[in-house]
């Protein structure tokens, strides 16, 4: 095949691969800070001395996490050397990881 011709493998730009591989870390984050906070009462004492509701709290480490990380992937353009269906695959798996993650520790403890 003519490399001319051949598609051109698909590149996402710097802030896009930075958020999804950032969302990928925070959607694994969520879920051992679920069972972190389930886990270790004062913990869970603590982030609700902090915003009133520990569900709060957990919900702001959650997108601060997200958010610093997104910049800095941008910022340091490492998630952008990734090949983009990795970075596909690997949310989607932490995804299902965290999810059935938090589905079992709620039936289960």
């Amino acid at each position: 095949m003519n490399s001319a011709t051949a598609p051109e493998s698909p590149k996402l730009k710097a802030a896009t691969s930075g958020f999804v591989l950032a969302a990928a870390i925070a959607a694994l984050f969520n879920t051992a800070l679920a069972w972190a906070r389930d886990a270790y009462a004062p913990l869970n004492g603590i982030m609700k001395s902090l915003t009133g509701n520990p569900w709060i709290a957990h919900c702001l480490a959650d997108v601060v996490l997200f958010a610093g990380l997104g910049f800095l992937f941008t910022k340091t353009r490492a998630a952008e050397k990734i090949d983009p269906s990795w970075l596909t695959g690997a949310l989607i798996g932490a995804v299902a990881i965290a999810a059935l993650g938090l589905a079992l520790w709620f039936a289960f403890v």
